[in-house]
């Protein structure tokens, strides 16, 4: 809350007007001064608009709340933490979470179904399970082998281990074909072992097949080898940019508004929430982990930044130059040092609002 005090002469109209677009109240009038009071989120706007409608000495004070009251918050919020420390005693007996860990590519149903027949589940008492033989359940699933459950805090881990399956081992000893990571065009192609699918001069796709991971012999006997070669193609790199003829341009004007939320295993535990007054502003949210050896206290903030907007023309032609070399530096970074430009040129379009700046490389390159 805030107390405005204003000079008394000609405040019947004013105060008609104020009360027409904001809530105030306590409106009291003397020869020597008028006073209201308003709340937080009203305060700037009626300042601006004493302003306009040509008030001065305007005094704006805030009410400070009585010691009494105070008092009472401070016995609330310890009567708070009190509570969340005998509510934080109580859950260190249950557990709040089961996290299972490893490899359980294969018998992640099986797991769960132990789990379930064992009524294992959130906000259980830690008494109740029996570590060990649920480990020798789990561990008479098949293709498990290995098991390790251990209490760690309020949750429940359970560490496995699956056994390695045919499937697996055979699966291991194959070789993978090499495939094109570039939309290009083969110029060179030097094979070293397994079959070609490309030659020189064939316009390829990312994703297209080079050599194939098999050779055959003058028999007409099929092997499976590593594939290698040393490839050289032309590969094309573009880079646009998107230049808008007028764009809104925040500016912050260093106002900010600050709110925050402490919690206690979720719970809240006390909110701080000042009222946002701002035009336009922009939010960032963050949490610290302010836990210790007794709480474990979260605090949640909210930020409040107020900023202004100015629109910025670009001047589209009088940059030009600047622009087609800010597209040509980024193309440039997907060059390596040993790759070899062969060919530059840019393309200007222009549609409405807006101009679009494209840049090409050509770039002899070594893919494989």
């Amino acid at each position: 809350m805030f107390k405005f005090t204003i000079s008394p002469r000609n405040t019947e109209k004013i105060l008609d007007k104020l009360s027409k677009k904001f809530e105030i109240f306590d409106a009291e009038k003397s020869e020597e001064k008028v006073t209201f009071i308003c709340h937080n989120k009203d305060r700037k706007k009626i300042k601006k608009s004493l302003k306009f409608w040509g008030i001065q000495n305007v005094e704006c004070n805030p009410i400070k709340t009585s010691s009494i009251l105070n008092q009472f918050t401070s016995i609330g919020i310890l009567c708070g933490i009190v509570f969340c420390a005998v509510v934080w005693f109580v859950s260190s007996f249950f557990i709040t979470d089961v996290i299972i860990m490893g490899d359980i590519d294969f018998t992640e149903r099986e797991v769960y179904n132990v789990l379930k027949e064992n009524n294992i589940h959130k906000f259980i008492l830690k008494s109740k399970i029996d570590k060990k033989n649920l480990e020798n359940q789990i561990q008479n699933i098949p293709y498990i082998s290995y098991v390790s459950i251990i209490f760690r805090g309020n949750a429940l881990l359970i560490n496995i281990r699956e056994q390695l399956t045919n499937v697996e081992i055979v699966n291991s000893g194959t070789f993978m074909p090499i495939v094109s990571i570039y939309d290009c065009t083969i110029t060179s192609i030097k094979l070293i072992q397994g079959t070609l699918a490309v030659k020189a001069g064939d316009t390829i796709e990312a994703g297209d097949v080079l050599v194939y991971p098999y050779s055959t012999d003058s028999q007409g006997n099929t092997c499976s080898v590593q594939p290698l070669a040393d490839i050289v193609a032309d590969v094309y790199i573009t880079s646009d940019l998107v230049v808008y003829d007028k764009q809104i341009e925040q500016i912050f004007t260093g106002n900010v508004i600050k709110n925050y939320e402490i919690t206690f295993l979720g719970l809240p535990l006390y909110k701080k929430e000042n009222e946002v007054d701002f035009l336009k502003y922009t939010t960032k949210e963050y949490t610290v982990d302010a836990t210790t050896t007794l709480l474990p206290i979260k605090i949640n903030y909210k930020n409040y930044y107020e900023y202004e907007e100015k629109i910025k023309y670009s001047n589209f032609n009088e940059n030009l130059d600047y622009y087609i070399d800010k597209t040509r530096q980024t193309a440039l970074l997907n060059v390596k040092d040993y790759d070899i430009i062969k060919g530059e040129s840019h393309v200007v379009r222009e549609y409405d609002g807006y101009h679009v700046v494209e840049y090409s490389l050509t770039i002899s390159k070594k893919i494989v």
